[in-house]
């Protein structure tokens, strides 16, 4: 796959997602998704959501360069460990719509304060 709109697909494609799902997952319109996929936009502005939706490397998907896969204890776009939930697919969350995504947000916040209230027992 020499191009990004080749790499791009596949890895989309490798993930069981349609155009629709990771262009809501990454933030994009589908015809931005499309239009990178199909070649006539070159430059991806969130180039890093996708990496990290697709679960890939963020060199291989944008310049074709090394593995496709992540190295091991990396989380592919980021390095770290970003994705801190064992239990939930990353894809799952990025496919609820921004509204639904900043509900989860806002109750995982409300979880964590009140675990870190003063007085809580650790």
């Amino acid at each position: 796959m020499e191009t990004f709109a080749e790499r791009l697909r596949h890895a989309r494609l490798l993930r069981g997602l349609s155009q629709e799902a990771l262009a809501r997952a990454c933030g994009l319109s589908q015809s931005a998704v499309s239009s990178y996929e199909n070649g006539t936009r070159q430059s991806p502005k969130k180039l890093l959501n996708l990496a990290q939706v697709l679960e890939v490397d963020i060199y291989w998907l944008s310049r074709g360069l090394g593995d496709m896969t992540p190295a091991p204890g990396t989380s592919g776009a980021l390095g770290e460990a970003a994705w801190p939930f064992a239990s939930i697919d990353p894809r799952q969350f990025w496919s609820l719509t921004r509204k639904d995504r900043q509900v989860v947000e806002n109750a995982v916040g409300a979880l964590i304060d009140s675990l870190l209230a003063p007085g809580k027992e650790r």
